[in-house]
């Protein structure tokens, strides 16, 4: 009798007689190369990649780039005009620190100890400035600003995008800023009062209406872009536009080269911010109005990179 062994009636089997022994045949296997050195550097790669993936979906995007310059632009202007305003109020109050302690001793004497570190500067300046120092008027400016931010975060902010939209309230500020620069480098150089509540007020719109509008932009956009597009944008961006003021204040070093040497810098900065926030709210109306969303060809780039099938299914899910 023969036996079938290692098969059906639908494959191939050995055949041997009963009783005969049975030797099944050797299979070789092949050991694959040791490839986790090519990994390693196919990781490093991709992750240096993923690095500057935002970078270059930034300036992929028509959108995207404009809503960096929208998140940067302004940075320079107003740290060039709040400069001015430093320089001019420590030549107006000087750098005292007045202390005032007032008590009675026997009921006859009162006894007052000022600390000033600039008397005779201060001497100099007396008048409707005297008594007030620097310190306080920095004070005063920072109570000003977050008073006004806090009045705009309730009252002017809600209505303004309920009633307007996104696209005009992302050129409220803009508008404002492009008004206080050419007013405080042509029609007003120099005036300590016109910097103090034009800066206290754009201030002001920056932290209570801009900001928020910044963030409203990201709605048309992908998970992807949220998080890699974003970092570079808030993060470094504006720490690059401060940078760029700051360099700007280096170089000037006085009121006077801060009105020569600052002056076109924030005009043009004002400007270029003012025709971006203008166009980035109409791509915004017509992504919304589309349904489109930015970044999506970006992810299914990097999900088939990485070769992540589940990130691709999300993908796929999020085009159709």
């Amino acid at each position: 009798p023969r036996v079938l062994v290692g098969g059906d009636a639908n494959n191939d089997g050995v055949e041997r007689r009963a009783g005969e022994d049975f030797n099944p045949p050797t299979v070789q296997l092949k050991q694959k190369p040791d490839d986790s050195e090519g990994t390693a550097n196919n990781n490093e790669g991709s992750n240096f990649r993923d690095l500057f993936g935002g970078v270059r979906m930034i300036f992929r995007n028509e959108y995207l780039t404009l809503v960096l310059a929208v998140s940067v632009l302004y940075e320079i202007a107003l740290t060039c005009m709040h400069y001015e305003m430093n320089l001019i109020g420590l030549d107006r109050f000087g750098v005292g620190i007045s202390i005032v302690d007032e008590f009675e001793l026997n009921d006859e004497r009162d006894y007052q100890y000022t600390i000033s570190d600039n008397d005779d500067h201060n001497d100099q300046n007396n008048g409707s400035d005297e008594g007030i120092t620097y310190i306080q008027f920095m004070g005063w400016y920072g109570q000003t600003v977050n008073v006004l931010s806090l009045f705009l975060s309730f009252f002017a902010f809600p209505r303004l995008i309920k009633h307007y939209g996104l696209s005009f309230t992302i050129r409220v500020f803009p508008t404002v800023l492009l008004v206080v620069t050419f007013s405080a480098f042509v029609i007003f150089p120099g005036n300590l009062y016109f910097l103090f509540v034009s800066l206290s007020l754009c201030k002001a719109l920056t932290y209570s209406v801009h900001d928020p509008s910044e963030e409203v932009l990201y709605m048309p956009t992908s998970d992807d872009a949220k998080f890699r597009a974003k970092f570079w944008i808030d993060v470094v961006g504006q720490r690059i536009a401060k940078a760029a003021g700051s360099t700007i204040n280096n170089y000037a070093g006085s009121v006077e080269g801060i009105l020569k040497y600052g002056s076109l810098p924030s005009l043009v900065a004002s400007l270029a911010l003012w025709l971006a926030c203008y166009q980035v709210g109409i791509v915004f109306d017509r992504l919304i109005k589309s349904g489109d969303v930015v970044g999506l060809e970006e992810e299914g780039e990097r999900c088939r990179e990485n070769e992540s099938l589940e990130l691709c299914d999300g993908v796929a899910g999020g085009e159709k």
